[in-house]
């Protein structure tokens, strides 16, 4: 019985990740065709595909009355990614992730303060449905703010893109039965996530909790972790790094706001005793050791050394 729920659990955790990048990459094509620049798909469809599997799976949440799960899966993910992810780019960038200056004035302000805001509303064990309209608010602050920043560069090319685009008009009803399908295969999956984790949380007699802040959590960061050491390979670091930034302040502000707005998020005891607290530390040492445009291998080391503190921590090792 419960290697048939752990299974069901990975299936759907799996199918939740692939619909989601069907989803945004089909979308993507759709936005492109219509005529919209590849800048403005980028800082809106592409990003908040991203984050598809950690809304609809809150969203599923919150209609099983268990609102913990949005606060454990948004923290897990968001430990995962400031040190797990820009640890193993890190460690694969031989020479050290180098990053350009926009990302370190733009993103890593956001970034802070994004976590500084949900921490501060976190303080008292709840996201309000006040407080999720005020990290909406921020949100659209965020996206407009990188919209005017890079509105200077966009590619001149976009026109010639365009019109080697135009012969793919036939394809758009494929395209969108795609992005239909996606949908589907992502509502299942999401609803399945959730049964699963409630059945095995219940036959090993563990919290809900911490499945979602490690398992679920460490599931949902795998496309970044993939994503981040392919950029690094190909030597665009900007990519790796921007990907985990963005990633984060989307997290934190969008996915959220939106299930705040519908009810309350109550925080588990774990989550805000352990997983609250390490989100800060987890920030503060992405921050310190970005300072100087820099990750060294040593650096990304040390940045998986701590998350395996927090993952010892949060199951009780520690």
């Amino acid at each position: 019985m419960i290697l048939l729920w752990i299974g069901i659990l990975a299936l759907s955790l799996f199918g939740l990740i692939k619909s989601a990048d069907y989803f945004t990459e089909y979308s993507e094509k759709i936005g492109l065709l219509l005529g919209m620049s590849s800048f403005i798909v980028g800082a809106t469809i592409v990003a908040v595909g991203t984050s598809l599997p950690e809304l609809v799976s809150s969203l599923f949440a919150l209609n099983a009355g268990t609102t913990e799960f949005v606060a454990d899966n948004i923290i897990g993910s968001n430990i995962a990614n400031a040190l797990l992810i820009l640890g193993i780019a890190g460690v694969v960038a031989k020479k050290g992730l180098k990053m350009t200056t926009s990302l370190i004035d733009v993103d890593l302000p956001f970034f802070f303060m994004s976590m500084a805001a949900f921490g501060y509303f976190a303080l008292d064990k709840v996201i309000s449905t006040t407080e999720g309209i005020a990290l909406l608010v921020f949100f659209v602050i965020f996206i407009i703010y990188n919209m005017k920043s890079e509105s200077d560069n966009t590619d001149e090319d976009e026109m010639a893109d365009l019109n080697r685009n135009k012969g793919e008009r036939k394809n758009m009803v494929k395209y969108i039965l795609i992005i239909i399908a996606s949908i589907g295969i992502l509502s299942v999956s999401a609803k399945y996530l959730i049964d699963s984790i409630l059945t095995v949380s219940e036959l090993l007699k563990i919290s809900s909790s911490t499945l979602t802040i490690t398992v679920v959590a460490f599931g949902t960061s795998l496309p970044e972790i993939l994503t981040s050491v392919a950029a690094v390979r190909r030597g665009n670091h900007g990519m790796a790094v921007g990907n985990v930034l963005g990633s984060n302040t989307f997290n934190l502000l969008l996915i959220a706001g939106i299930p705040a707005l519908m009810t309350p998020l109550a925080i588990a005891p774990a989550t805000f005793a352990i997983g609250l607290p390490f989100l800060v530390i987890a920030t503060f040492i992405a921050i310190f050791v970005m300072f100087d445009n820099r990750i060294r291998p040593w650096e990304g080391v040390a940045m998986l050394f701590f998350y395996l503190v927090f993952i010892a921590k949060i199951i009780g090792i520690m």
